[in-house]
C-alpha cells in the first residue's frame, strides 16, 4: 500500500516537473511596442537615473529649509558633583566699619547655584540675510532637479533607440535566414533540373558538379545566418534586462514606412535639436548652476543676520524632588550679526574657483552643442542615405527575380549556359539580402534621425 502511494506521489512530481520544464521552455512573444515598454521599465541605468531625478528633486526642499526658520525642543539635566566657589569682596566690613568684629575676612567664598539643575524649552532660529546664498542654492538645487530630468530623458531616448536598433536586428538576421533557405532551395531545385538533363545527356558532368559546388557553398551560409540570429536574439534580451533563461520571439515584420523628417532643410534639423536634445538642455541647466555659485562664493564677503528666540524653563535643587512650582520661566530673542574680516583668503579663492567652474561650464556647453549639430547633420544624411538605397534595392529585386527566371526557363529548352543560372541566382539572392539590409538601415536612420533631434519618445 504504501509503494502504491509513493509511486503515484513519484508520479504525480514527475508530471509537475515535466509541466515546470514546458513552461519555462515557452518563448515569450515580443513586439517593438512590447520590447521597448520591458526596456524602460527594466534597464538598470535607467532605474539609476530615475533614483538619481528623484534625489534632485528632494535636494530642492533641502535648498529651501537654509532660509526657513527652524525650531527646536531641547531638555537638559546636569547634576554637579561639586559646586564651584567663587571670591567676593566682603562689602558688610567696609558698611559696618568700626562696629565690624575683630578678625572679620576681607574676601569671602560664596557657592552659586545647587547640585541638581533641569532646564527645557524652545528654541527659534530665523535667517534674515544670508548675502544671497540661501535664495542661490534654492536656484542650483532646482537647476540641478532639471539637468537630472534632462539626464533621464536623454538615457530613455537613447534606450530606445538600442531597444529598436536590437529588435530590428533580430527581424533582418530572421530575413536573411529566410533569404538564404530560399536561396538554398533554389539551387536544389537548379540541382534537380541538371541532374535530369544531365540524365537525359544534354547536360555535361561539369553542369551537375558546379550546381552541386553552389548547393555545398549555401549550406554554411545557412548555419551562419541561424546562428546570427541567436546572437541578435542573446543581444535584445541583455538590452530589456531579461533573465538568460527567458527564451523570447521577436515578433513582426521590417517594412517601409514614409517619413517627413527628410523633407526638412539640414538647417531646420539643426536648429530643432539644438532646441530640444536633452544633453543641450542639461548643460545648460549646469551653465546655470555654474552661474549661481559665483553668487554663492560671492556671499562670502557680505554679513549675515541671523534672529533667534528662546522660551525655557529651569529649576534647581539639591535633590531630585522636582515639583511645579520649582521651575521660573525665560524667554529671550537676540540678533546676531557676522561680518567676515578674515577666512585665511579661503573666500577669494572659493569665488575665484567658482569663476573658473563658470568658464568651464561655457566651454561644456560649446562641445555639446558642436557634437549634436554635427551628430543631427550625419542622420539627416544618413537618412536620405537609406532611403535613396531602399528605392534602389526595391527596383533590383523584381529584375533580379525576373532574370532568374528567364535564364532558368532558358536553360530548360538549352539555349542558356548553367552559369547563367547561377550568376542570376547570385544576384537575385545579393538583390534580397540587400533589399533586407536597406529597410533594416531605413529603419535605423529614422530612429536616429528622432533621436539626434530629441524627438525619440516612444516607437515609430
Amino acid at each position: 500500500m504504501r509503494f502504491g502511494i509513493n509511486m503515484v506521489c513519484g508520479l504525480l512530481g514527475a508530471f509537475l516537473f515535466l509541466q515546470t520544464a514546458a513552461l519555462a521552455q515557452e518563448k515569450m512573444a515580443l513586439t517593438l511596442e512590447q520590447s521597448v515598454s520591458i526596456a524602460l521599465q527594466k534597464n538598470p541605468e535607467i532605474q539609476t537615473a530615475e533614483k538619481e531625478a528623484a534625489k534632485a528633486k528632494a535636494g530642492i526642499w533641502e535648498a529651501v529649509s537654509n532660509i526657513l526658520p527652524a525650531m527646536d525642543v531641547n531638555a537638559n539635566y546636569q547634576h554637579a558633583w561639586e559646586i564651584q566657589e567663587t571670591t567676593i569682596p566682603n562689602f558688610l566690613k567696609p558698611a559696618l566699619g568700626p562696629l565690624a568684629p575683630p578678625g572679620m575676612p576681607d574676601y569671602i567664598k560664596i557657592a552659586f547655584g545647587l547640585q541638581n539643575t533641569f532646564t527645557y524649552g524652545a528654541i527659534l532660529n530665523q535667517p534674515l540675510f544670508l548675502g544671497g546664498a540661501g535664495l542661490g542654492g534654492i536656484r542650483i538645487a532646482r537647476a540641478a532637479g532639471r539637468a537630472a530630468e534632462h539626464s533621464l530623458e536623454s538615457k530613455k531616448q537613447f534606450l530606445i533607440y538600442q531597444a529598436a536598433q536590437a529588435f530590428y536586428s533580430c527581424l533582418l538576421a530572421k530575413e536573411l535566414v529566410r533569404v538564404q533557405h530560399l536561396a538554398l532551395e533554389q539551387s536544389r531545385a537548379n540541382l534537380d533540373i541538371v541532374k535530369k538533363r544531365y540524365d537525359a545527356g544534354t547536360a555535361s558532368g561539369f553542369d551537375k558538379m558546379r550546381a552541386e559546388v553552389e548547393v555545398a557553398n549555401l549550406k554554411p551560409e545557412v548555419i551562419t545566418t541561424e546562428n546570427n540570429y541567436r546572437l541578435a536574439v542573446t543581444n535584445l534580451r541583455t538590452v530589456l534586462g531579461l533573465a538568460r533563461t527567458i527564451e523570447i520571439e521577436p515578433q513582426g515584420e521590417m517594412s517601409y514606412v514614409e517619413d517627413d523628417s527628410g523633407d526638412r532643410s539640414l538647417e531646420e534639423i539643426q536648429k530643432t535639436a539644438l532646441l530640444q536634445r536633452p544633453e543641450v538642455l542639461a548643460v545648460r541647466e549646469q551653465k546655470s548652476m555654474a552661474s549661481t555659485g559665483i553668487t554663492l562664493a560671492a556671499s562670502n564677503f557680505l554679513p549675515k543676520l541671523f534672529f533667534q528666540t528662546s522660551y525655557s524653563y529651569m529649576a534647581m535643587r539639591n535633590d531630585h524632588r522636582f515639583q511645579q512650582g520649582d521651575f521660573s520661566k525665560g524667554f529671550t530673542s537676540a540678533l546676531s550679526l557676522q561680518i567676515p574680516l578674515f577666512h585665511g583668503f579661503r573666500s577669494a579663492k572659493q569665488y575665484q574657483k567658482a569663476r573658473l567652474d563658470y568658464k568651464i561650464a561655457l566651454d561644456g556647453e560649446k562641445q555639446v552643442q558642436d557634437g549634436v549639430s554635427a551628430e543631427a547633420e550625419m542622420a539627416y544624411h544618413k537618412f536620405g542615405e537609406a532611403r535613396q538605397k531602399y528605392g534602389s534595392a526595391r527596383e533590383s529585386i523584381a529584375l533580379a527575380e525576373e532574370a532568374l527566371r528567364l535564364a532558368s526557363l532558358m536553360y530548360e529548352e538549352g539555349v542558356s549556359t548553367q552559369l547563367d543560372v547561377l550568376s542570376s541566382q547570385l544576384a537575385l539572392n545579393r538583390s534580397r539580402l540587400n533589399f533586407a539590409q536597406s529597410l533594416f538601415e531605413y529603419q535605423m536612420a529614422r530612429y536616429q534621425l528622432k533621436k539626434a533631434t530629441g524627438n525619440l519618445k516612444g516607437v515609430l
